[in-house]
């Protein structure tokens, strides 16, 4: 079995990584990280006003049920120029079961997915990718 610095790799030297000085935004409940890192993306960006993106959150209807295509949408709302990668062009069915997902599951899936159709229109850049790593909660 390797140790953890093992496991680590080799030492990082100054050349090989960027530093970003991007703003910590706490999240303010147990469902909204993905909107806490869009935030600092954002903040880090340029001044972001809360009222602009409380506003923008009602106008693309981001609620309760965030999800990774609802991500995409804010970000292109901003003019945040960016390319989604995903394995699943769509609902991944393997979350109806996950406690997160499944009180809203089956109404979600319908507008998620209608996101993923919808997304070459309306210039939110989406790919299939493989080999991507994805955690939640």
């Amino acid at each position: 079995m390797r140790t953890e610095a093992e496991a680590a790799g080799p030492p990082l030297e100054p050349g090989d990584f960027v530093q970003l000085p991007v703003p910590i935004i706490q999240q303010l409940y147990h469902w909204d990280c993905g909107l806490a890192c869009s935030k600092m993306v954002l903040r880090y960006l340029g001044p972001l006003d809360d009222g602009e993106f409380e506003s923008a959150l009602q106008e693309l209807r981001l609620t309760r049920s965030i999800w990774t295509i609802d991500l995409a949408y804010l970000m292109r709302h901003f003019g945040v120029r960016h390319r989604f990668c995903t394995q699943t062009l769509g609902v991944d069915k393997g979350y109806k079961n996950q406690s997160f997902y499944r009180k809203h599951f089956d109404t979600e899936e319908t507008r998620v997915n209608q996101l993923f159709a919808q997304a070459k229109a309306c210039k939110v850049l989406v790919e299939k990718c493989r080999n991507v790593q994805h955690q939640h909660q």
